[in-house]
């Protein structure tokens, strides 16, 4: 289980998923002065208050990293492991996409002009997708190899 490579894909994108879930994801700025920090579930106004605007991007992210340890466990099942896979990518794919929306959404408060700044971590689940794919097509190869040792039995 451990062995196979696709074992390793899944656990370094778990990684990413945990550490992009914990820290700071971007950051709205006016006038260079930084008016709202944005985390995955919440993000702070000014006043330090927590707004829970972004849980979509928590409510995407969050079960890639289960779905992924689900998939370590099922190495017997390989057509399953695959599609656990396809199903993650389609996640954080989905994420992206609310994260490229999110400064339309938050950004809307009453702040005037903001500008929205990523942080590094916004770029952990691209890595977990590319992971997720990786994953994907080396389980799909190690079930093209059982299926021809199938037919030469």
């Amino acid at each position: 289980m451990i062995q196979r490579k696709q074992t390793l894909y899944l656990m370094a994108a778990i990684v990413m998923t945990v550490i992009c879930l914990c820290m700071q994801i971007g950051s709205f700025k006016v006038g260079g002065l930084e008016v709202a920090r944005v985390y995955n579930l919440w993000f702070t106004d000014p006043l330090g208050k927590r707004h829970l605007d972004t849980w979509p991007l928590f409510a995407l992210l969050l079960p890639t990293a289960g779905i992924a340890l689900a998939a370590i466990f099922l190495y017997k099942h390989r057509k399953t492991q695959a599609l656990y896979c396809a199903l993650n990518a389609l996640l954080v794919v989905l994420w992206h996409v609310c994260f490229f929306c999110l400064p339309y959404i938050v950004g809307s408060k009453s702040w005037g002009v903001v500008e929205f700044r990523p942080e590094w971590p916004a770029v952990l689940p691209f890595v977990a997708l590319v992971f997720y794919i990786l994953a994907r097509r080396a389980i799909l190869a190690d079930e093209r190899l059982v299926r021809s040792m199938d037919r030469i039995r």
